[in-house]
């Protein structure tokens, strides 16, 4: 039975490393850590291929460190290029080496334990999990693959938007760090982070089919054009909602025009019913706008940004959003780069 349960539980961490994985380094990393685990290693070496490039990546698990390597061939060993460029299994007492293969060699993995002899059943999971591994890191590599083409359709699409619409995009590029800095100071995990970048690249994309008369307009919004403006926030999640690598994306976008005090669109949500991210993208969209002006707004100093920025905490704005980007525009790095772009 404890066989069993180790069988299960191996290939659940694997299973758990294919579906949450941000990095391909982390999952590597993570892969190692399963056969060191579950075969009680003293030494693993995995080597895999980075995903559209031709460098290799190699973790090393010997003397109880780690170690993770990128590069060429140079980064292996006689011992491991000779590893890395078998293409059948050798199961030994002490020793378990394996290709993994999905129509095609995409790495490798050696197993040691110098202390006791590898059973049968562990001999039997090795080459088990092993082919499992060869599929995962196909499906990792495909992800990673249509992350790629994800990121191109963004960007792809924030351009036609921006030659629409100069206006009604973040200037994602000026104030990329101002939206790590915040991502970090609130605590965003990695996942939440990449989603917040992608929303203040796509926020507005629902404005593509909106005549160009209002979003260029000067002069107040009639109340008929303003119910047409309200409804970009769903307009953009039509837009989107196809890709699946954009899922995490759809609350941020539909969301960041609610206000903390329940006033806002598409849905009056109101405090902490807001997405967390929808919250600090409101605050990031306000910035850009006075910073950098609007067709009817002049741009503002960053002392009058400041003083506009407190006086809507715990109205428009969530209070601990403010307080944190607040400090950020305090450090005087971020003072001196902004200072820079006006």
């Amino acid at each position: 039975m404890k066989g069993y349960k180790q069988i299960f539980s191996s290939f659940h961490a694997l299973y758990r490393l294919t579906t949450s994985f941000t990095k391909i380094e982390e999952f590597a990393m993570g892969i190692a850590k399963v056969y060191v685990h579950t075969f009680k290693a003293d030494t693993v070496i995995l080597v895999c291929k980075s995903f559209n490039s031709s460098k290799l990546l190699k973790v090393k698990f010997y003397n109880k460190k780690w170690s993770i390597k990128r590069g060429g061939l140079s980064i292996l060993t006689e011992r491991e290029k000779k590893i890395i460029e078998g293409e059948e299994e050798i199961l030994l007492e002490h020793r378990l080496i394996s290709p993994f293969i999905f129509l095609d060699t995409l790495g490798a993995i050696y197993v040691k334990n110098r202390r006791t002899p590898f059973t049968e059943m562990e001999k039997r999971l090795f080459v088990a999990l092993t082919e499992q591994m060869g599929i995962s890191l196909k499906l990792v590599s495909l992800f990673i693959e249509e992350k790629k083409n994800v990121l191109t359709y963004i960007k792809a699409f924030s351009q036609l938007l921006t030659q629409h619409v100069p206006t009604s995009y973040i200037h994602y590029k000026r104030l990329s760090k101002l939206i790590k800095e915040l991502a970090k100071d609130m605590h965003l995990t990695e996942t939440e982070r990449k989603s917040l970048e992608f929303a203040s690249l796509l926020h507005d994309v629902g404005k593509i089919n909106l005549p160009m008369n209002i979003l260029k307009k000067q002069e107040p919004l009639t109340e008929e054009e303003f119910r047409m403006i309200m409804k970009h926030p769903r307009k953009g999640v039509e837009l989107i909602k196809d890709l699946k690598i954009l899922k995490p994306v759809i609350p941020i976008i539909l969301h960041h025009h609610e206000r903390y005090d329940g006033r806002g669109y598409p849905s009056k949500l109101k405090k902490e019913e807001i997405p967390l991210a929808a919250r600090i993208l409101a605050v990031l969209d306000a910035f850009d706008a006075m910073f950098f002006g609007r067709p009817y707004k002049r741009k503002m100093s960053l002392e009058e940004i400041e003083r506009e920025l407190k006086k809507q905490k715990g109205i428009q704005f969530d209070p601990r959003v403010v307080e944190a980007f607040l400090n950020i525009l305090k450090k005087k790095r971020i003072r001196k780069y902004l200072n820079s772009l006006e």
